[in-house]
């Protein structure tokens, strides 16, 4: 017959002895969540996958507070894994109303409901602090003893106080190859600089900004017309089994996190307007990558009023004006426009005063004729 023993560390919570046929084992200093087979029973995803089920059925599930950002749908999708993992879903904290910046598509936000709503149906507790940071919100999280704090896209920075009531760590998933692209709106950045790669980190919160240990890294490849929208969408398709696969490691003692490397250290931080100014000295592609990340919210400008442009496609051609010339407007519409290194055709463009319209209906409208100078900045 074979024996089995199941050794409990203080990150697992259980608040009644195992079922018959299982005992309480401490290891000298050391405390993990282990099976163990007299028969030497092969180790297997199978077997793993049988005794996290096990575990979690005799209330011994890993406990779990989610930190989130309720009006994006990069934390909604993944608190819905953690929803399906074999874990105890405690209390949900959400950003602070007003840091909250929506990163939903229309196909996400179809199938992904806010997981604010979703833990009220459940009758989780459901925070909503200025600040993590926060006193009686200190208290609170105490009293839930969770085993993990869980931050996907949340707004805030986690205090020394808040890292301490964990009783393994605070963990964060960020959308990027760390330690590249720390900071905010790491897909936006790579997308805008024009990366071969990115991905998901999952790392150890500690006092730096994302700084901390590694426990998880997934590489995923950008494409030459992403969105972010786009890429954030694969990189869930790719990483949707991690709130599974760091609840059962968390389980079994297997998280291993390691430093991140110290080669490749990038930070960057909230997008501002002036990000979205197009500079006609610079390279035809690099403009072409900006309003494709951002289309109708990189702009131009011609005598004093803006111009919102929404697509743009490469020209070619050689440099025969000066950067920011319009050499010349299409039957259909477009037109070409000069920049450092060739030439970037542009479509559509909105109005200040909201209109979308054609850039021929533009230069009409405006009194633009070929040979005209556009600004970089109005």
């Amino acid at each position: 017959m074979r024996r089995w023993s199941i050794l409990k560390t203080p990150s697992i919570s259980s608040t009644t002895p195992p079922a018959t046929g299982y005992s309480w084992v401490r290891a000298s200093s050391v405390w993990r969540l282990r099976c163990r087979c007299r028969n030497a029973l092969p180790r297997s995803r199978l077997l793993t996958f049988h005794l996290v089920r096990l575990v979690a059925s005799r209330g011994i599930a890993v406990r779990v507070v989610f930190f989130g950002n309720s009006a994006s749908s990069y934390s909604n999708r993944y608190y819905q894994g953690f929803l399906e993992a074999e874990c105890q879903l405690v209390a949900v904290v959400d950003s602070p109303s007003h840091r909250r910046g929506a990163t939903t598509t229309a196909a996400a936000a179809a199938t992904h409901q806010d997981f604010v709503v979703q833990a009220r149906q459940r009758g989780m507790p459901v925070y909503d602090p200025p600040t993590p940071n926060q006193p009686d919100l200190l208290a609170a999280l105490r009293a839930l003893e969770p085993d993990l704090l869980v931050a996907v896209g949340y707004m805030g920075i986690f205090k020394a106080d808040l890292l301490a009531i964990p009783r393994l760590w605070a963990v964060n998933f960020h959308a990027s190859l760390l330690p590249a692209y720390r900071g905010k709106h790491p897909v936006f950045w790579a997308l805008r600089n024009g990366e071969r790669w990115s991905g998901l980190t999952v790392h150890v919160v500690d006092a730096g900004l994302d700084t901390g240990d590694m426990l998880y890294q997934v590489r995923v490849r950008t494409r030459r017309n992403d969105t972010p929208a786009d890429l954030y969408d694969r990189i869930y398709e790719r990483t949707a089994d991690l709130p599974a696969r760091l609840v059962r490691d968390a389980a079994l003692g297997r998280l291993r996190p390691r430093p991140q490397p110290t080669d490749g250290v990038s930070y960057y931080g909230s997008v501002t307007e002036a990000d979205f100014r197009l500079n006609w000295s610079w390279p035809a592609e690099r403009l072409r990558r900006m309003i494709r990340v951002s289309p109708g919210q990189c702009f131009t400008s011609v005598n004093g009023r803006r111009l919102y442009c929404l697509d743009a496609e490469l020209a070619g051609g050689d440099i025969t004006q000066l950067p920011g010339t319009l050499l010349s407007v299409g039957r259909t519409g477009g037109g070409v426009i000069q920049a450092a290194d060739g030439a970037l055709r542009v479509h559509r463009l909105r109005l200040d005063n909201g209109t979308s319209v054609s850039l021929a209906d533009a230069c009409r409208q405006l009194g633009l004729s070929i040979g005209a100078a556009l600004e970089s900045v109005a």
